[in-house]
């Protein structure tokens, strides 16, 4: 069975000068989208987002980070140029929420990954009743008050996740329920997911195929040497 890697990194504790000096590894297309955004946070999730995905691809291919080239698509996720060399090409998925930016990777499955901070101020009965579908929002109002919020966010954010890996495999994004008998649903035909809390966040990622293993990472600084010494220890 593949396996998967999730790097973390939260942007918040980054410095200006910090973000600046990661800037010039950006394509000439990704400065320009990235001056598009308006809200510093927004550049700020966008810049290490690129950053991150490429130190996730050089680690796990094994190859220069600063050989990594990135291709925006308007509309769709970036693609990925690699040497020649290179035997195949990883699969990829990026999320964001709050200053914290996830990349997920792996050499053998297409992957969506979402990360969504918990907010237990929202009404999530509420909003469950808008977003899911009626068995689903059952399933959250019949559950304890003090579960309800961590749960919440956790079936959010699959769905977020499913939607990202069915729509990279260029399917019809018609989400499965994820509800059935009173359960959350870990699988269906053609996806498996696996969920955590952490760091005030659901964190949920889906594969085409079943994980042998998922790691996760957090990354600390910002720069290249923090990090792959981070990678190996």
């Amino acid at each position: 069975m593949p396996s998967a890697v999730i790097w973390l990194l939260d942007a918040n504790t980054l410095s200006e000068t910090d973000c600046d000096a990661l800037l010039d590894y950006l394509s000439e297309a990704e400065l320009l989208r990235y001056r598009r955004f308006l809200r510093p946070l927004r550049q700020r999730e966008f810049l290490l987002g690129r950053i991150v995905l490429r130190f996730a691809v050089a680690q796990l291919m094994g190859i220069a980070f600063e050989a990594i080239e990135i291709i925006e698509r308007q509309g769709r996720a970036p693609q990925l140029q690699l040497p020649p060399t290179c035997p195949l090409t990883p699969h990829f998925s990026l999320s964001h929420s709050r200053g914290w930016v996830a990349c997920a990777a792996s050499a053998g499955t297409p992957l969506g990954i979402d990360i969504e901070a918990l907010d237990a101020g929202r009404d999530v009965d509420a909003l469950a009743r808008s977003a899911f579908s009626a068995v689903e929002s059952d399933w959250l109002s019949g559950l304890p008050a003090v579960q309800k919020t961590e749960a919440f966010y956790a079936l959010w954010s699959c769905k977020e996740a499913l939607y990202k890996l069915i729509s990279h495999q260029g399917e019809e994004t018609v989400l499965p329920q994820l509800v059935a008998g009173g359960l959350r649903l870990q699988s269906g035909p053609g996806w498996h997911a696996r969920s955590w809390s952490q760091q005030g966040f659901a964190i949920s990622l889906c594969s085409r195929e079943q994980l042998a293993a998922v790691e996760r990472i957090r990354l600390y600084g910002a720069t290249l040497q923090a990090w792959r010494q981070q990678a190996g220890a």
